[in-house]
């Protein structure tokens, strides 16, 4: 089956900037991925598809060989300059040019070319690479921003030690295999958590993928990862909010408090006559990204709580507190629609 344009696959056009490109990947991701769609084969198919594109596009020299030599590119063994010779006129055709002049190779993939014109498959007979393989791992917030390790059990394929890959011991089928040439295996494999991964993220773990074919490499693991939400600290981009009670006293006449960071407890002074629900900003203390290297800010709500007490001598401060307001506080405010 013909693979479809890596550009349609994520609905984006030829000449796309790496920013578009990525939120289109995000997008898809988050709407394909396995885990929103469980036992839907074609929302799996259509999400490996995906990744399989922006594994292509998101890499400026994989990008470049396939602008100019579609899925080829990618084809094990493929030579991009014996490839650019057939177009050129010192190629090594008579006249220069392609000897399959009704063919684009821009769109078409020579493994399949080769195989139609000179009569049935072709083989190949090099190392090939192993496809790669997809899981999700579920994370604390506090290994997601400031990194840490998780591990993951797979189900993997190798290749049978007894026969070789073969599926044969001499003459006969290897029993250990069963003539599949492969046997199952559990394995638990440790994922590294980079500093500042944001929920959805994905991680690539090389060589944990399937397995190669003629001796190639194995395929990679890329692994989506879910940042448990944390019960105070609220992640937006790379900035942390959180919310701070202060006392009537304290935003009266102003103080310093201690205010709780992903990176710890700092002091920080509010003002007098802080208003409830006014935002603070400690520069610096947010999420390192991960790809810019810069780090977000700590933002802070303050909230005035109200002594839950009622005592005379309450009451009769909170008539002192009321008697100081220059204006009606909800003059403001609309009177309807």
């Amino acid at each position: 089956m013909k693979k479809r344009d890596y550009y349609d696959v994520l609905g984006v056009s030829k000449g796309a900037p790496e920013a578009e490109i990525k939120k289109a990947y995000r997008r898809l991701a988050r709407k394909l991925h396995p885990d929103v769609n469980p036992g839907d084969k074609t929302s799996q198919k259509r999400f490996q598809e995906v990744q399989e594109a922006y594994e292509v596009l998101k890499d400026a020299e994989k990008r470049r060989a396939y602008d100019r030599f579609g899925h080829a590119a990618s084809s094990p063994g493929f030579d991009a300059d014996a490839a650019a010779g057939y177009g050129s006129t010192r190629g090594p055709f008579p006249g220069g040019g392609s000897p399959f002049p009704n063919v684009s190779f821009e769109s078409t993939d020579f493994s399949e070319l080769f195989g139609n014109i000179f009569g049935g498959a072709s083989r190949r007979t090099g190392p090939e690479k192993g496809e790669s393989a997809h899981g999700t791992i579920e994370v604390p917030f506090r290994d997601a921003v400031l990194g840490g390790t998780a591990s993951l059990s797979l189900r993997r394929e190798k290749e049978c030690p007894t026969c070789g890959g073969t599926g044969r011991v001499g003459k006969n089928v290897c029993t250990t295999c069963r003539g599949a040439g492969r046997i199952a295996e559990e394995e638990r494999v440790r994922i590294r958590i980079p500093e500042g991964t944001a929920d959805g993220g994905t991680v690539r773990v090389p060589g944990k993928g399937a397995p190669g074919k003629r001796g190639g490499e194995a395929g990679d693991l890329f692994v989506t990862v879910r940042v448990t939400p944390h019960s105070y600290f609220e992640r937006v981009g790379d900035d942390v909010h959180g919310v701070v009670p202060i006392t009537v006293k304290e935003a009266y006449s102003g103080a310093e408090i201690d205010v709780p960071t992903i990176h710890g407890t700092y002091r920080a002074k509010i003002p007098a006559g802080t208003q409830g629900r006014q935002k603070f900003r400690l520069r610096g203390k947010g999420v390192k990204n991960p790809r810019t290297g810069e780090t977000g800010d700590h933002l802070y709500t303050v909230r005035i709580a109200v002594p839950g007490a009622r005592t005379a001598a309450g009451l009769d401060a909170a008539t002192l507190l009321d008697s100081l307001y220059e204006e009606p506080v909800r003059k403001d405010l609309p009177k309807g629609l």
